[in-house]
């Protein structure tokens, strides 16, 4: 069969303000690391041409592009309202004459308007030519460039011009479903939008057709994008279509970037992930999971089909993943007693493939006593869920000491969610409960907070560093195994509010070895498992 040809519709080159030092941004590393992901192409823009200056910026990836084929540029437009930049037909004109195949916007963050008056010149000549244009769609910052009144009146104002939504996150989908039902000439892609089973979803009831595969690189892990494709449970033609064929066709590109040489495969988790099959031959453990009650998904933050533990575990099962350590959405958002029930219920139901986290709350519980007996001695979980975030009460707060007491008697795990004193609190608990493994949540979100899980990780034995976040941030994967080893970081997805496949791809495509993902999928959590004397 021929092999599937993955065209990135987002990315980004150069350099830009607040970088970390650790984060890879080169355009040698964004072609290693396309190679190794198996990504044949992207369409680029210049975060010069974002920054600083468009017309400098566009002349930079153009340059890039033209020594690299596996790279499309995409220039960032301005409109011409103070005869700073060439009008629409102009600007379009160039464009072509120097092979850029998209147009990007950032209305909000070079001040100007999307609406006729202001931008008009330019959107007209861009449908003229039916070249793409690209915005960022995300709710917040830095993403929020436009708001969903502004693409509505985009797609409805030029039926003709191929819109791309990058950065949509994955709370939008009751506002984007109708707009993509609406308007065939919108399009969306899913670096950002993690939502559980979205590409399934959106594929039942859109088509494939307004579906692409992006990236954005290098802030972002490719791997997790790609694996997000492959392991969809779609059919081949529309996994093509998504992968590039959609892209190769908005963007009427005549030279497709040819395949890589096979590469003997060193490395079966990543042969495995190209292929979109499970790891089969090891235990690999979530560590980071919620459900719904069971037989329910409606929940309020999100769109999350099939979130019951049911829906969860086959998920991940499309993976390889044989447990899952999770909590009830009930008892994490404010009712501790429905979200425990939920989480027994699933223990019962899927006893070798789920394991519990309690969820208690200081601000309910009167009987200590009686919570612990239920959810440990009673229905077996062997995790602890507090939650910073709901209720505000500080980790080491005196009211959760019977808990902690008792995670520490029968040598419990702890998943711990930041809060705002987080480390000073890690600390003392650590230190006064060493028999609790703490895995820390969301390491992986930015290398400012990998750096402070990190150090708290190099201090103390039983602390480790989970990684799920919606940001997959490039590289970090692999700074977190150079910084506290592999032996200390936990795979976990946050599903069902993230689908779990990203953040697998993310471990699975990270340029690190064989047994350190190995470590990290799965032998960590079970050593941590089996310290349990529930």
């Amino acid at each position: 069969m021929k092999a599937i040809k993955y065209l990135d519709c987002y990315a980004s080159i150069g350099k830009w303000a607040g970088k970390d030092p650790a984060a890879p941004w080169t355009l040698e590393k964004m072609l290693q690391d396309m190679e190794r992901c198996g990504i044949h192409g992207a369409l680029i823009f210049s975060n010069y041409a974002r920054n600083i200056q468009p017309s400098v910026g566009n002349e930079i990836v153009t340059e890039i592009c033209r020594d690299n084929p596996r790279l499309i540029p995409a220039w960032v437009a301005l409109p011409s309202v103070a005869d700073e930049a060439p009008r629409g037909p102009h600007f379009v004109e160039k464009m072509i004459e120097a092979g850029a195949k998209a147009a990007k916007i950032y209305p909000r963050q070079h001040h100007f308007l999307v609406n006729e008056d202001d931008a008009g010149d330019l959107l007209t000549a861009l449908q003229e030519a039916r070249i793409p244009l690209l915005v960022d769609a995300g709710d917040y910052e830095p993403y929020n460039q436009i708001t969903w009144e502004e693409i509505k009146w985009l797609a409805q104002s030029y039926p003709d011009l191929p819109v791309i939504l990058h950065a949509v996150r994955w709370e939008a989908t009751r506002i984007l479903l109708p707009l993509l039902k609406q308007f065939p000439n919108l399009h969306v892609e899913f670096s950002n939008y993690q939502a559980n089973r979205i590409i399934e979803f959106l594929v039942e009831r859109v088509g494939a057709d307004q579906l692409l595969f992006g990236t954005e690189m290098m802030q972002k892990s490719p791997g997790a994008a790609k694996a997000f494709v492959d392991y969809a449970d779609i059919s081949d033609v529309d996994r093509r279509k998504i992968a590039g064929e959609n892209l190769i066709r908005l963007l009427k590109l005549e030279e497709i970037p040819p395949d890589y040489e096979i590469a003997s495969a060193d490395d079966p988790i990543l042969a495995k992930a190209k292929e979109g099959r499970p790891i089969d031959d090891m235990l690999v453990i979530d560590g980071h999971a919620h459900i719904a009650e069971k037989g329910h998904s409606d929940i309020v933050i999100a769109v999350m089909p099939r979130a019951d533990a049911s829906g969860v575990i086959e998920r991940s099962g499309r993976l390889g993943v044989d447990i899952t350590c999770a909590s009830g959405w009930g008892g994490v958002w404010t009712d501790y007693e429905r979200g425990n029930l939920a989480v027994a219920e699933a223990i019962r139901d899927f006893p070798k493939n789920f394991v519990g986290y309690a969820t208690l709350d200081p601000l309910y519980v009167t009987d200590w006593e009686k919570e612990l007996h239920f959810c440990y001695e009673e229905s077996g979980m062997k995790g602890m869920k507090p939650y910073y975030p709901r209720n505000k009460i500080p980790y080491s707060d005196p009211a959760y000491d019977p808990w902690f007491r008792y995670g520490n008697e029968h040598r419990l795990f702890a998943l711990m969610h930041p809060s705002d004193n987080f480390e000073e609190e890690m600390n003392i608990l650590a230190s006064k409960y060493p028999e609790i493994s703490f895995l820390l949540a969301h390491s992986g979100w930015m290398y400012e907070v990998a750096r402070r899980h990190a150090r708290l990780v190099q201090k103390f034995p039983n602390v480790f560093c989970e990684i799920t976040f919606t940001s997959v941030t490039n590289g970090i994967i692999e700074f977190l195994v150079k910084e506290v080893g592999s032996e200390k970081v936990i795979y976990g997805t946050d599903t069902s509010m993230r689908d779990p496949i990203p953040q697998f791809g993310w471990v699975a495509y990270a340029d690190i070895s064989e047994e350190d993902k190995r470590n990290i999928l799965g032998r960590n959590m079970k050593k941590i498992l089996d310290r349990c004397l529930i």
